[in-house]
């Protein structure tokens, strides 16, 4: 690890080269012994190993100018640098310069922009419900990407603040404690960037194919029953569902890991028919063990927030020989801590004996047949606390979530050969390693709307490939057009789940609610969510490989747009899908910026020349979903739920013209991690058009995957077609049959799996591309 030493006005700066574009700087007072010594979790945080090599990797040269460190570019012009010495004093201050009008982005889970050009961040996790999510958040990221070609991620826990000062074009940073430590990542485009920096910190891997399906959650916790009957009203009005979570009174006492045997009598019963109904089970945890019960408290937030299951309002939430054990074993951070349902102590997930007696007490669980855990109130941490780490409070405030989420995953992990999911709240980076995370609690309004999304994108700029904004937020009465709106978006997050809440509280928040309109807005969403399954797929796997999310801000897909640099309502999913969802009521069009090439409406068809801004038709049943022309989009038929089958059967492979260009895809067995062992196959798709002539190729499978279909059963489907004039033929010259109908030309095929086909398509007539 090369390692270069140079002088400042005030301080010594250590650089150490960490990986191709990606450089370590470390600052200690001048004429110090010594520089400061890493910090407990980084070991934790950085991946070892070699990262992987970026397409092109750059490196800036560090030199010292005027007193300040500066970057260079192998050209001589500046990459970053420091406008003023840092102070050393109190904590630390750093300052760099900024070229006028750069802009920034990421930061991890930040509601209140996207793309910034100037404004303060405050990195402090706190519970953030909707009314904080202005300037606070649940998480601390402390990365940023700028769009001059450069990552700096500050290897620093403590709070921090962050101010982007545009007047001054200065960007200045300010932490309570800890080094001045941080990470700088250059890149040639944000792309390269993200590439780097998640083979540093690591990268998510492959959820189980079920857990891209719709889940739910009741809120507060209904008793077996009504959980059951739930679930069977979803299979009965043929809207698929694949996971319910269970709120926190699923359990007796906080935290003592057993059932609440007035509202869950039979758990087992539970699971059993829930797995009949091709139904999961997640279970709520927060990291408490109560040693004390807060009646009043407690039933002034059950009249402000109707949180209670009726019944269980002066239940006994203590869970005593729990928390006498933990106080005996020494695994608390902290032994007195408010939450929501009492006092108690936060364990401590950097103890080595804390998460050895957290998985055993999550081994019965899982054995029982509980699929995961949603890891909740991971901000609670006093800044009084301790480490075993040896970590100082308010830095273990910010990396709590981290080692809470690692715990857990890690738990899932060592059990059996399934592929491990959480689904945190807080986090921090190196996260994104253990999926997935939950943005918190919104309510259902258009802003809410606005701010999910940006939250998303600034996410997806740090690795995380799998967050979701929970559709109608947590609580507040939809109105058939926030309920149709906000499905319209929720639905296409890399996670999707909606709450609902008891009738008697609330009955807007159901599938159902709001008559057939808005049912149906929500069936054909989650129908079409289930049958990308095969493409959601892909994007995990390229997720896995490059830490490029499945949700893209525009700047990331097209970072060479100019017009893509500020825009934060519209998004991509994947490379090929464009989603422009209504974020403002009332409308009934979206102004989209178009990319350059031709762009198809997914729903009817119509075709709009790229480069400029398109008025695309949105009523309120119908979201703004655009299809890159020359995509192929593998899709499967409607389903209930998903598959866990080897592969994918009936698969239709979609088409836009003009056709052309290729496409693999990837089948394993969508749930353990035999996909890490090397059981996966690809298929390419290579797609030709010469004048009105499409010749479809799908190549031989590579790899293997036990018990993958000897025969393949797919139809190709070609978009925007007005007619198909002559007879088609398969490679050996057989005619087989073609269906038009509107504009959809639909072409089935049986071939051999290993064998795969040629489909010659001529004289086909492709309608006209209208102008935007």
């Amino acid at each position: 690890m090369p390692i270069e030493t140079l002088l400042t006005d005030t301080s010594q700066v250590r650089v150490q080269v960490l990986a191709p574009g990606a450089m370590r700087i470390t600052h200690a007072p001048r004429g110090a012994d010594a520089f400061p010594p890493d910090p407990a979790w980084l070991p934790d945080i950085l991946v070892p190993g070699d990262p992987g090599m970026s397409p092109e990797p750059p490196l800036a040269h560090p030199t010292v100018r005027s007193g300040c460190l500066h970057l260079l570019r192998s050209d001589g012009s500046v990459l970053l640098s420091e406008s003023r010495p840092p102070d050393l004093r109190r904590g630390i201050h750093l300052s760099f310069r900024l070229e006028a009008g750069e802009v920034l982005y990421g930061w991890g889970e930040q509601f209140s922009a996207f793309a910034r050009t100037r404004g303060r961040i405050r990195l402090d996790a706190v519970n953030a419900p909707s009314f904080l999510q202005r300037h606070r958040s649940y998480s601390a990221v402390p990365f940023f990407i700028s769009r001059r070609g450069y990552g700096l991620l500050l290897l620093n826990g403590h709070p921090s603040r962050w101010r982007i000062d545009s007047r001054r074009h200065e960007l200045s940073i300010d932490a309570s404690g800890g080094a001045a430590d941080y990470l700088v990542i250059q890149g040639n485009t944000p792309r390269d960037i993200l590439f780097t920096y998640t083979g540093l910190t690591g990268r998510p891997p492959l959820l189980p194919r079920w857990a891209h399906g719709l889940w739910g959650t009741g809120y507060p916790q209904e008793n077996q029953d009504q959980v059951l009957a739930l679930a069977r009203e979803h299979r009965r009005r043929s809207i698929p569902l694949d996971v319910i979570i269970l709120d926190y009174h699923w359990e007796q006492a906080f935290h003592n890991f057993r059932w609440r045997r007035s509202l869950f009598p039979d758990p087992e019963r539970l699971i059993a028919e829930l797995r009949e109904l091709g139904i999961r089970l997640g279970l709520i945890l927060t990291p408490f063990v109560n040693r004390e019960n807060i009646p009043l408290e407690k039933r002034i937030l059950n009249w402000r927030l109707r949180n209670l299951p009726p019944g269980e309002e002066r239940t006994d939430d203590r869970a005593l020989p729990e928390y006498e054990e933990c106080v005996q074993k020494d695994l608390f951070s902290h032994p007195r801590v408010w939450w929501w349902f009492g006092r108690g102590g936060m364990i401590d997930f950097t103890s080595r004996r804390a998460v050895h007696w957290w998985a055993g007490r999550l081994r019965p669980l899982l054995r029982q047949g509980i699929a995961f855990f949603k890891n909740d109130d991971g901000e609670y941490l006093p800044h009084t606390a301790r480490s075993a780490l040896g970590l100082a409070g308010a830095e273990h405030h910010n990396l709590y979530g981290f080692y809470y989420g690692k715990a857990t995953f890690e738990a899932l992990r060592d059990l059996d050969d399934r592929r491990p999911l959480i689904y945190a709240r807080s986090v921090w980076a190196g996260s994104q390693r253990y999926p997935g995370l939950f943005l918190g609690d919104q309510t259902p309004t258009f802003q809410h709307m606005r701010s999910t999304l940006r939250a998303g994108l600034n996410l997806g700029l740090a690795g995380f490939a799998y967050w979701t904004a929970d559709v109608f937020g947590l609580d507040g009465r939809t109105t058939p057009e926030t309920h149709m709106r906000y499905a319209q978006w929720a639905l296409f997050a890399p996670i999707a789940r909606y709450f609902w809440r008891p009738p008697a509280i609330d009955p807007t928040r159901f599938p159902w609610s709001h008559g057939p309109a808005a049912e149906d807005n929500f069936r054909r969403l989650t129908e079409l969510r289930y049958r990308l399954l095969p493409y959601y797929g892909q994007l995990a796997w390229e997720a896995y490989l490059s830490g490029v999310p499945m949700l893209r801000p525009m700047m990331l897909e097209y970072p060479d747009d100019e017009r893509f640099a500020l825009i934060d309502d519209q998004v991509m999913i994947g490379d090929r899908l464009l989603l422009a969802p209504v974020l403002e009521s009332g409308a009934r069009s979206k102004s989209v910026i178009l990319p350059s090439g031709i762009w198809h409406d997914f729903w009817t068809g119509q075709s709009w020349a790229g480069g400029v801004a398109a008025t695309v038709p949105a009523p309120l049943d119908r979201v703004p979903l655009l299809v890159r022309g020359g995509a192929i989009v593998p899709m499967l038929p409607p389903s209930a739920s998903t598959s866990v089958s080897p592969g994918f059967g009936g698969l239709e492979l979609h088409l836009w013209p003009p056709f052309g260009g290729s496409y693999s895809v990837r089948e394993d067995d969508g749930l353990t991690r035999a996909y890490q062992r090397g059981e996966a196959v690809s298929t390419r798709i290579d797609v030709e058009q010469h004048e009105q002539q499409v010749d479809v190729r799908v190549s031989s499978p590579e790899g293997n995957l036990p018990g993958l279909a000897r025969e393949r059963h797919w139809t190709v489907v070609l978009h925007s077609v007005a007619a198909i004039c002559r007879p088609w033929q398969q490679a050996d010259l057989q005619a087989c049959p073609a269906e038009v109908v509107g504009t959809k030309a639909r072409i089935l095929t049986s071939f051999p799996t290993q064998q795969g086909c040629f489909l010659h398509v001529p004289g086909v007539e492709i309608e006209e591309t209208r102008s935007a």
